[in-house]
């Protein structure tokens, strides 16, 4: 309410005594009518204490109610069972299983039912990790305090509690790293635990070169009736001595991992019964090491004829290769090899070595073919084709081959016509190294500075016509990173002819494609895909088709936004993904 005094406020003006009077006049009604909020707020608060204390009382009631009434206690124990098993994580994922954010540790503290179940599920705990947590670590080698003492001591009495909470059920062994600065002799204890029930092993990931000698050195075929899987990780492997043969020997093997970053030689006399083996990955990173003087580094396609010559069951194939001595390219090979049940191969390595194994193996029931040459740079005119050895192995085994894989930094239209023509049960084609379910071959300095090896024409040759054959029909999954430059025009009659059923019938619509290292001023991948928000790509998202179009990081002003994003990117595809066989 205003008055004249209202012109006094936010000043130094001292008021009179009449001026006194009329400010009490004025404060009498607002006084108590402030009272009587103050005790209204009161009541007001006492009524919410109330209800409060009222919903709680209602909840304490309905909160067990809905607990007997959650849809998860109707769910069967084995389906629990089966939902817990996949909550672990994978082998591959290498996270530590130690922790308490992680399955199976972190179903206990759920409710007492899951503690129940996942104390009584043997396979929860049949994955035994071989480490020490970081907090239990003395780095410098100091002496351990007391609290310390006795939380290894806890720690120990809880592995024992793990291995006997997987009663009889088939083990998976991780040996991570190498011991700590004070930790070996506990790691050795670990191990000696472990290895108490080798008889029921199944698989074993083990990096042997952090290890002398390593803990299993003991262990002999006939204590590994069960193990099945081994992958095994060294700086160096020489198999003319004893170490680690027991674990090699076991007599039920079926795949086998061998990642060595510095020399192997004597694969052919490894104790194991190649003729067991369905799965077998010989790969590393030795070939970074560029001294050509020293044959340890070298794994040749001559020297695995004869390994492969006995493998009898072997479905699915990664070798890396490299020599100092090439075969001269497409050679008649000494002698063939038959590999009647292999579905999956990955060839990486020499150029020349790969091409030897090719034209030595004979691949009936090939489906997945992934080929990866080393470049080296520049590609010299008197070098020969890389596609040459890989045109000829399609000829003879691609009819039936569904996921071709290529990683070279440029393909020729010949060669991707070659490739196409050979392969018309296609379904998953990858040209590029960012799509790669494989281990990659070591990284050579390659030059950016090839000519755009995918265009319009490759474009074209995977786009059906009416009333006129076209290649590949069946088709699902296209990914391409090498260096491209395609019209907009071209892709968009390519999506178009992919999702039209009247085309490629209903089954035969595509399911992915991702298509990276376009050209800067390409309108896909980046702010400038605006000229195409006039729905040409309407259908094509309506019906379900993966989209990825990006450009290299050092063009896009907007990394960020993707070309669909809305698709959530590629998918796994049909491939196999050769770095989690085990």
């Amino acid at each position: 309410m205003d008055t004249h005094l209202s012109q006094f406020y936010g000043t130094n003006h001292v008021p009179s005594d009449t001026e006194l009077l009329e400010i009490e006049r004025l404060l009498a009604p607002h006084n108590a009518r402030l009272s009587q909020l103050e005790k209204d707020l009161e009541e007001a608060e006492a009524n919410v204490a109330r209800l409060k204390k009222e919903r709680e009382d209602v909840l304490r009631v309905i909160k067990p109610l809905k607990s007997l009434s959650s849809l998860i206690r109707r769910f069967p124990r084995e389906v629990m069972e089966l939902i817990f098993m996949h909550s672990i994580p994978p082998t591959a994922s290498r996270k530590s299983n130690l922790s308490i954010c992680h399955a199976p540790l972190v179903l206990l503290r759920v409710c007492k039912l899951w503690r129940e179940i996942t104390l009584t599920t043997p396979q929860l705990w049949a994955s035994v990790e071989l480490t020490i947590p970081s907090h239990l670590c003395n780095p410098f080698g100091n002496i351990p305090d007391t609290k310390k003492q006795q939380q290894m001591t806890l720690y120990l009495d809880q592995f024992d509690q793990r291995l006997e909470l997987s009663e009889s059920y088939p083990l998976s062994i991780i040996v991570r790293g190498s011991p700590p600065y004070d930790g070996a002799i506990t790691l050795r204890s670990l191990a000696s635990k472990v290895a108490i029930h080798s008889c029921r092993w199944e698989s074993i990931d083990f990096d042997i070169s952090q290890w002398l000698p390593h803990p299993f050195a003991n262990i002999v075929a006939e204590d590994l009736p069960t193990l099945k899987y081994v992958r095994l990780r060294a700086y160096s492997l020489s198999f003319n001595e004893g170490d680690s043969l027991g674990i090699l020997a076991a007599p039920n093997l079926k795949g086998l991992q061998i990642q060595v970053s510095h020399s192997c030689h004597g694969i052919s006399t490894m104790p194991v019964n190649w003729t067991n083996l369905t799965h077998l990955s010989l790969d590393g990173s030795y070939m970074y090491l560029p001294d050509t003087s020293s044959q340890d580094k070298q794994l040749t396609a001559t020297e695995m004829l004869p390994v492969l010559n006995k493998c009898r069951n072997l479905r699915i194939l990664s070798l890396l290769l490299i020599s100092t001595h090439d075969p001269p390219l497409l050679a008649e090979p000494e002698h063939q090899v038959t590999l009647s049940k292999l579905e999956a191969l990955n060839a990486a390595g020499s150029l020349l070595q790969i091409h030897h194994l090719l034209q030595s193996i004979n691949t009936p029931r090939i489906r997945q073919i992934h080929y990866q040459p080393l470049h080296k740079p520049p590609l010299l005119a008197e070098e020969p084709s890389f596609s040459l050895a890989l045109v000829s192995f399609l000829e003879r085994y691609g009819n039936q081959a569904e996921v071709l894989s290529v990683n070279l930094p440029t393909v020729s239209r010949g060669d991707l016509r070659s490739w196409l023509e050979c392969t018309p049960a296609l379904k998953q084609l990858t040209l590029g190294n960012e799509f790669q379910f494989a281990p990659l071959p070591p990284q050579i300095l390659v030059p950016t500075d090839y000519e755009s090896g995918f265009d319009d024409f490759c474009v074209g040759l995977l786009t059906p016509k009416q009333n006129h054959p076209w290649l590949c029909p069946n088709l699902k999954i296209f990914r391409c990173s090498i260096k491209s430059h395609i019209s907009a025009d071209t892709i968009l009659a390519f999506l178009n002819a992919r999702t039209d059923p009247t085309l490629v019938g209903s089954g035969g619509i595509i399911e992915e494609v991702s298509i990276h290292q376009l050209p800067y001023d390409a309108p896909f991948g980046d702010s400038t895909d605006a000229d195409l928000e006039d729905g040409r790509l309407e259908s094509i998202r309506q019906a379900g088709v993966r989209l990825s179009f990006k450009k290299p990081f050092y063009y896009q002003s907007n990394p960020v936004v993707p070309f669909d994003s809305s698709t959530g990117g590629y998918g796994p595809g049909y491939g196999v993904d050769f770095s989690t066989l085990f």
